[in-house]
């Protein structure tokens, strides 16, 4: 009985903790607010020539437009310092703060070939998409491109492309899996910054997600999730507490698969992940990934998962 009372005092500290965060930075972005407030009733009181011509930034930026004209080229404005051979242009469609991606006048060379031309991409938050095509046709080649931001998809759209194993470590693979540290920084910046922006139907449903994804990396069932994980694509619990050194390039490919689902990013890009699963790990798959709510883009041979997913 007395643990049960700790664990319920504790669970109720930790809500208490994250509400007093969740007051603090909205406390924030009212005195942020009222701030604007008085400077712009300054400013109009003041001399009428003091910034009358000056463009005000809070209306030409990007939260106060519905769509966003931006066009980039992968090739002219941002040189990657690896040749791959690709080149990539297209026109950002969605709003800038929107959670879905979507793509005008998409672009793919690949060594001077035409893989795609003058295409519309719309991915959106919560569907799950299949990428089907001949083998050579570039359906790596456009995963890459997307991964490497080659076309404006907008920056708060975190992404994780499988396509490499765990490197070999002295980290047990449970370990690696829930190695979090970074995605929880960055994702604690997001939200301070989320708090502090005018507070528009995208940027809310950003922020919902943020500290959504914040509490199930908090959660006292984290470890318990990354094992599920594990289990699921075939690791018994001896196998989870090995270095990762001692597995072999198909399990440590598993074991960055098993990562990236623990991850849960925005945008999850699965380049053929049954390759190195046995047919129990794929089932386990296909039904894992058929619950998958963000944006999902997986290429795969096997129709089935593809279909249901």
């Amino acid at each position: 009985m007395a643990g049960d009372r700790d664990a319920r005092q504790k669970a109720a500290e930790k809500e208490a903790a994250k509400a007093a965060k969740r007051a603090e930075q909205k406390a924030k972005r009212a005195a942020k607010e009222a701030a604007k407030a008085d400077k712009k009733g300054s400013v109009n009181g003041g001399d009428d020539t003091s910034d009358q011509d000056q463009p005000n930034d809070t209306e030409n930026g990007s939260l106060s437009h519905s769509v966003s004209q931006v066009s980039l080229s992968k090739s002219d404005n941002q040189p990657c310092e690896e040749d791959h051979g690709r080149s990539t242009t297209g026109v950002l469609a969605s709003h800038p703060q929107s959670r879905d991606i979507q793509i005008d006048s998409f672009t793919l060379l690949f060594h001077g070939h035409e893989l795609l031309a003058d295409t519309r991409l719309e991915l959106n938050y919560g569907r799950r998409y299949g990428l089907l095509g001949l083998n050579g046709c570039g359906k790596s080649c456009m995963l890459q491109a997307l991964a490497n931001r080659e076309v404006p998809i907008p920056e708060h759209i975190d992404m994780y492309l499988l396509d490499k194993e765990m490197p070999a470590s002295d980290k047990v693979a449970l370990h690696a899996v829930m190695e979090v540290d970074q995605e929880k920084v960055r994702l604690e910046a997001e939200a301070e910054e989320l708090a502090e922006a005018e507070m528009t139907p995208e940027v809310e449903a950003r922020l919902a997600d943020v500290y959504e994804r914040l509490d199930a990396l908090d959660s006292d069932t984290t470890e318990a999730r990354a094992a599920s994980i594990l289990h699921g694509l075939g690791f018994d619990k001896e196998m989870q507490h090995k270095k990762t050194r001692e597995f072999s390039g198909g399990w440590r490919m598993r074991i960055a698969l098993a990562r990236a689902l623990f991850l849960e990013p925005t945008f999850l890009l699965l380049d053929e992940p049954t390759n190195h699963l046995d047919l129990e790990a794929c089932v386990w798959l296909e039904d894992y990934l058929s619950k998958f709510k963000r944006i999902l883009l997986m290429v795969s041979h096997r129709w089935l998962p593809l279909l249901r997913a």
